[in-house]
């Protein structure tokens, strides 16, 4: 049995993956880690550019949002005034952020779409957006008392307005093409 296959069937705690460096990256869903698929350029240029734009935001952290579930998103966004509610001194997520973002990638939109959004609907986190690297549309969901709904969107070539960072602005495509 490969090392991957042996991780991937061993049952995990939660402590464990906060405290193992692993390559590939994996995520944590009750007692299983799940591997996390290499980003493409695209993908990766993305995350970049979003985080560069947003400002004070977290790439590639361990987020614990259960003792059942810890996810890597692309991008986690904790307000200042929460920061050591949230933040341990390992730099990891230990509670609720106040926005996870997902870039979808080419065989990551069911669980993107699906199961996390389902995970970070029932850990509380406020607002959760989706960008996919493929069509460079933006989706901002808010969660509500019946669950998520959908606040903004725009497609590629669109200005990106979010309700959750007022004043935020950003069209992916034109930032894209600066950098090619």
């Amino acid at each position: 049995m490969m090392a991957n296959e042996a991780i991937e069937k061993r049952e995990w705690t939660l402590e464990e993956w906060l405290n193992t460096e692993l390559e590939p990256l994996y995520e944590f869903e009750d007692g299983r880690l799940i591997p996390m698929a290499a980003p493409t350029k695209q993908h990766q240029d993305i995350v970049l550019l979003m985080g560069y734009e947003m400002g004070t935001v977290v790439m590639g952290v361990d987020v614990v949002l259960s003792p059942h579930r810890g996810y890597i998103p692309d991008l986690v966004f904790v307000r200042r005034e929460r920061e050591a509610e949230v933040l341990d001194p390992r730099g990891k997520v230990i509670g609720i952020p106040d926005l996870v973002v997902e870039v979808i990638s080419p065989g990551g939109y069911v669980r993107d779409t699906v199961r996390k959004l389902r995970t970070y609907q029932e850990a509380g986190v406020p607002w959760y957006w989706l960008i996919d690297a493929e069509t460079l549309t933006v989706q901002e969901l808010q969660l509500m008392p019946e669950g998520y709904l959908l606040r903004t969107v725009a497609g590629a070539g669109e200005a990106f307005r979010p309700a959750a960072l007022p004043g935020f602005e950003i069209n992916l495509q034109a930032l894209l093409e600066e950098g090619n």
